[in-house]
């Protein structure tokens, strides 16, 4: 991308409840779908810096298995050769589906309040 964009793109993204996920009215595309578009359109020689656009809404937890109007998943929509761009959004898929399975103990533990444990508030 453009110097400095990614920063403030990664900026904004990490608003606080930010939805990543919004759909458009008209195919029903995600701004993953839209992004994988946007990448198709570039030369080749510009895929590499497309693909950090894809990573950095897949990092503030856009969900590549959300299928379109036309029943298109964004990894379903990246021209078949860019395989760099293909293999972001199939570890995206992955982590969102491991993700699911996963229970962060952290969060758990952060359930105790600002005080933090029991032993804490003696």
């Amino acid at each position: 991308m453009v110097d400095g964009a990614d920063e403030v793109l990664d900026t904004l993204l990490d608003q606080e409840g930010l939805e990543v996920d919004p759909i458009d009215r008209l195919e029903a595309d995600t701004p993953l779908h839209k992004a994988v578009r946007f990448v198709n359109g570039l030369s080749k020689s510009q895929w590499e810096a497309g693909g950090s656009l894809v990573e950095l809404l897949l990092d503030a937890g856009a969900d590549p298995r959300v299928r379109n109007k036309a029943k298109l998943k964004p990894m379903e929509l990246v021209d078949p050769r860019n395989t760099e761009l293909r293999g972001i959004l199939q570890k995206g898929e992955f982590a969102m589906m491991a993700g699911n399975d996963v229970v962060d103990e952290d969060d758990e533990e952060d359930d105790d309040g600002p005080t933090g444990s029991a032993s804490d508030s003696e």
